[in-house]
């Protein structure tokens, strides 16, 4: 499954979930302890009742494709659909409740209202819930930032087609034929032409790249496809020769080639990425780190309030320091820190480049002179990092991963270096536990990143964060 497909499927499982939830909690309080018409049973009937009622349930859902197509689904279609699933409750839940004798088997109430109940609530969720993606999805941040590059003939339909798609949020487009005049495609503005375009993808944050272009050998995209994909996003790259085979009128016939070939806009694009990770494995990661954050934001708050006294007795200013990073594929986002400079640190920095121990894009240094006694200390110990679990918390960062660079730094960066940001960047990584400042490479450190993206598992980041407990208990390698 794609994105859109596992996104739309387990917000439909989800909606369906709450709906059947609510429904039971209804019928019960209304006929229950309202009209009193549901008889006297035992705890053990009651809860039998209702697993029953659960297990119909995933069966019914996991049997039959709910979220198949479920936004290009018109009401009525899904009205129908609707009414089918409740007819598959309803019976699944009597043949069971038969066959394996249940307590509650005489509750013709409670049966009749939660099923009636639930058709209504179903319905109406999944029309809130198609509204929501239909019309909001794409701004928020779980959606695919996209680009695209083109020629004016085929703009037109590819970039209708991308927006239609509710997880994706078009950026912009480029076209190799641009005459220089300000234009939009459906609402999508015309970024660059030929001449700029490759510089257009390399500052623009993106999550996917679609190259829909007229070419007989794609020699001359080769370079262009290969640098892109270096850089992290995915590139979607179409095939002329197949374009022909794609069904007109009432031809049907169609190459079985779906697994691997993507039909988007009238054009076939095969889809290059360096890494893809399993659903079950992503979610597993960000359960991980809400669960860890919200840890760390406990174990975090007693700490910064015994060391938030000597730390401003020391240097006037605010407790935290906010700093603009860059993350997942160039998105921009707030970092915080406790302050463990002097509030005119930034302003320093550049009378104390010429001490820079960091050979690239980073910037380290013996003895410097901005950083307060208590900061010292704090840095030793990683304490600093600590409000940095509210990242991971909202989601822009995570436990493991790369350290983000500052906006200064992104800017310098060549292709190869923004394949480090191909991941969500971390609390701690390879680098961490590799040295911290002991390495005083750039290209080491993205070696060392690129390592982490290549071989990611789950256990490799558990791996890591015990030994970053470790690492930073013998404050090794801080600064």
């Amino acid at each position: 499954m794609d994105k859109k497909a596992k996104i739309q499927y387990t917000l439909v499982f989800l909606s369906d979930l709450f709906s059947l939830v609510v429904s039971s909690a209804l019928a019960w309080l209304v006929l229950d302890r309202g009209l009193r018409v549901i008889l006297e049973y035992e705890r053990q009937e009651q809860v039998q009742f209702f697993l029953i009622l659960a297990c119909v349930f995933l069966l019914d859902f996991l049997c039959f494709n709910h979220a198949d197509g479920f936004v290009r689904r018109g009401w009525k279609k899904e009205l129908l659909i609707c009414a089918q699933s409740s007819l598959v409750l309803a019976a699944g839940l009597a043949v069971v409740m038969l066959l394996t004798k249940a307590g509650m088997m005489d509750s013709r109430y409670l049966y009749t209202g939660i099923v009636a109940t639930n058709a209504v609530m179903q319905y109406v969720c999944r029309m809130l819930l198609k509204t929501y993606l239909s019309r909001h999805f794409y701004k928020g941040s779980m959606a695919t930032l996209v680009g695209v590059v083109t020629t004016t003939d085929r703009a037109d339909k590819l970039v209708k087609a991308l927006k239609s798609d509710w997880t994706m949020k078009v950026q912009g487009a480029a076209l190799l034929d641009w005459d220089g005049k300000e234009r939009t495609i459906h609402d999508v503005p015309v970024t660059a032409g030929y001449e700029d375009f490759m510089d257009w993808v390399r500052r623009e944050p993106l999550d996917a790249v679609y190259i829909d272009v007229p070419y007989q050998t794609g020699e001359s995209l080769r370079p262009y496809v290969r640098e892109i994909e270096s850089m992290g996003p995915a590139v979607h790259l179409n095939v002329p020769v197949l374009e022909q085979y794609i069904p007109h009128g009432r031809e049907t016939w169609m190459p079985r080639l779906e697994h691997t070939l993507e039909e988007t806009g009238g054009s076939l694009f095969v889809t290059l990425q360096s890494n893809e990770y399993r659903f079950g494995d992503m979610v597993l990661k960000r359960l991980m780190d809400i669960v860890g954050s919200l840890v760390g934001c406990l174990i975090s708050l007693p700490i910064i309030a015994v060391v938030a006294i000597p730390l401003k007795l020391e240097s006037p200013g605010p407790l935290l320091f906010k700093q603009k990073r860059v993350g997942l594929n160039g998105r921009v986002f707030n970092i915080y820190k406790l302050r463990s400079m002097y509030q005119d640190a930034e302003a320093r920095k550049q009378e104390l480049m010429a001490r820079n121990k960091m050979s690239g894009l980073m910037f380290k240094m013996d003895d410097d002179p901005r950083i307060t006694r208590v900061g010292r200390f704090i840095r030793k110990y990683s304490i600093d990092e600590l409000p940095q679990f509210f990242n991971v918390l909202i989601g822009q960062m995570s436990l493991v991963g790369t350290r983000p660079p500052t906006l200064d730094e992104y800017s310098c960066y060549q292709s190869h270096h923004k394949g480090r940001l191909s991941m969500k960047p971390g609390l701690t990584g390879m680098w961490q536990i590799s040295g911290r400042s002991d390495i005083t490479d750039f290209e080491e450190v993205v070696k060392l990143d690129m390592t982490y993206i290549d071989n990611w598992s789950l256990q490799l980041d558990i791996k890591i964060l015990f030994k970053t407990i470790g690492v930073v208990l013998r404050g090794h390698g801080a600064e």
